[in-house]
């Protein structure tokens, strides 16, 4: 049977480098009744990108992701009762369809997320989105139906919008939390966890999640360089040298990948720069790395290292790709982990820190740096990723999961991920029978000197590394059980 599509709504905006569109549209029959019922409705979303750009990476991609669900169901709590519609790539100068299927009270609303995945670059990415009206026959009305919808559209400012702190009406008594991401990360890779922690907070306006995105495509000038970015940005906001009392009382960090380096040096930044006043005025809470590589990447397949070592991933990468052995000269990674350090100094501070670490599946960083060299674990739990299983998840990149209800429901509320969590203690760490040790071990073994360390290892199936942080809602949902672990086991009130 033939259909006839009736246009009711458009609109046009652009994304780039860590944006993203969320739309909220609301289609009520009710308004006018006197019009034929719709049952159906099409969500057309067109990437303007010329075809020719498809094959230019290096300076984009020039594509980006697309959900849409009911609204009613965009909370955890709900997401089983209706599976999203999910592209993961929408490619230059190509569009996507979805039907939207309107409930049997005449009313749908329905919550839509296009998210750039431009990595590389500032470039911009123009986009229509469209919906139309099905008709099983030719209609004479020409467009009526366009009064039935009602929008609300957020771009990234809004949806990560900080609140003033010197407005608030909280006595100082507000703990920040800093979220960071990581290599060629911007701050999308964090809206599942910031989205989940004010899920559950949302009654507390003490606690503020602060995703800065002062490092936007800008990940490879250095690890130092980009810590003392992000310092100078946390220390504006919090109101440091305006007045005797910073506008927090408390703080906890947060870093996915090389956002835990981040977070390291920008600890040790802040106690050296304000002499160790900071975390006297400031009591800090939680450290949290996740999937972080702690003691460098000196495991990385030969693929990886390779363009690392020659400058094409930045200074960041030179940075992370360590010896195998002690030099004349320390790298920065060993010289924030020595003893004296302000980086262990006030890393020491911290009144809990948390390491969590993928066993398998993660071809970025692997166990014993995201782990500290040290763990507890069964042989039969330290399974090895040959090469040949290493590219299999790392092509799994361009085959993602289709999100289904087994998935969900697996990733949500399935055999939990979690397979070891212990508080390791200074005594627990080994004596090394071996005078010239990695420098891997000589970190590992400094970190370990006089602080205790949480360890949460984690085996998760698909691509582990962005999987761990839910780096996208749907496509990435097999790690939304350490986002919960995270939150009941590190208390923010």
């Amino acid at each position: 049977m033939s259909q006839t599509l009736v246009k009711i709504w458009e609109s046009s905006s652009e994304l780039s480098i860590g944006e993203i569109s969320r739309y909220r549209i609301k289609f009520d029959q009710s308004i006018n009744n006197s019009l034929s019922p719709v049952q159906n409705l099409i969500l057309k979303i067109t990437n303007k990108t010329p075809v020719a750009y498809r094959g230019a990476v290096l300076s984009g991609p020039y594509n980006f992701s697309a959900s849409v669900i009911p609204t009613d169901h965009i909370k955890q709590q709900q997401i089983l009762g209706a599976i999203p519609k999910y592209k993961s790539s929408i490619s230059s100068g190509e569009s996507w369809k979805s039907t939207l299927k309107i409930p049997s009270n005449g009313i749908g609303d329905w919550t839509i997320e296009i998210i750039s995945e431009i990595l590389f670059s500032t470039v911009k990415v123009n986009y229509k989105i469209k919906l139309f009206a099905v008709f099983p026959k030719k209609v004479n009305e020409k467009d009526p139906y366009s009064s039935l919808i009602t929008y609300e559209f957020y771009k990234t400012v809004d949806i990560f919008r900080l609140p003033e702190l010197s407005n608030l009406d909280s006595e100082n008594d507000i703990h920040l939390v800093v979220l960071t991401h990581g290599f060629h990360g911007s701050v999308l890779d964090n809206l599942y966890l910031r989205e989940a922690i004010q899920e559950r907070y949302s009654n507390n306006n003490k606690i503020i999640v602060y995703a800065p995105d002062v490092n936007h495509s800008l990940t490879g000038e250095g690890i130092e360089k980009c810590s003392k970015r992000l310092a100078e940005h946390l220390l504006k906001y919090v109101g440091w040298n305006k007045s005797d009392i910073p506008f927090i009382s408390r703080i906890s960090m947060i870093g996915h990948s090389l956002g835990g380096i981040f977070n390291l040096f920008v600890v040790g930044y802040l106690q050296s720069i304000t002499n160790g006043t900071f975390f006297e005025k400031i009591e800090p809470i939680h450290f949290i790395t996740i999937a972080s590589p702690l003691l460098g990447s000196t495991q990385l397949a030969w693929y990886i290292t390779f363009p690392m070592k020659l400058g094409m991933l930045g200074k960041t990468g030179k940075e992370l790709v360590l010896k195998k052995r002690t030099a004349d000269q320390e790298p920065l990674l060993l010289s924030l982990s020595h003893p004296t350090s302000s980086s262990h100094i006030a890393l020491k501070k911290f009144r809990n820190r948390t390491l969590y670490a993928n066993i398998v599946n993660d071809t970025i960083v692997f166990l014993k740096t995201s782990s500290l060299y040290f763990v507890d674990l069964n042989e039969d739990d330290m399974i090895n990723v040959g090469l040949l299983k290493s590219l299999k998840f790392a092509l799994a990149t361009f085959n993602p999961p289709k999100i289904t209800e087994d998935y969900l429901t697996r990733s949500f509320s399935g055999i939990s991920p979690i397979i070891h969590d212990k508080v390791y203690t200074p005594e627990d760490i080994p004596v090394s029978s071996q005078n010239n040790i990695s420098i891997e071990e000589k970190m590992a073994r400094n970190w370990h000197e006089d602080m205790t360390w949480r360890k949460v290892l984690v085996r998760i199936e698909g691509i582990a590394h962005v999987d761990v942080i839910v780096r996208r809602k749907w496509l990435n949902a097999a790690g939304t059980q350490v986002i919960e672990h995270l939150l009941d086991n590190h208390e923010l009130l």
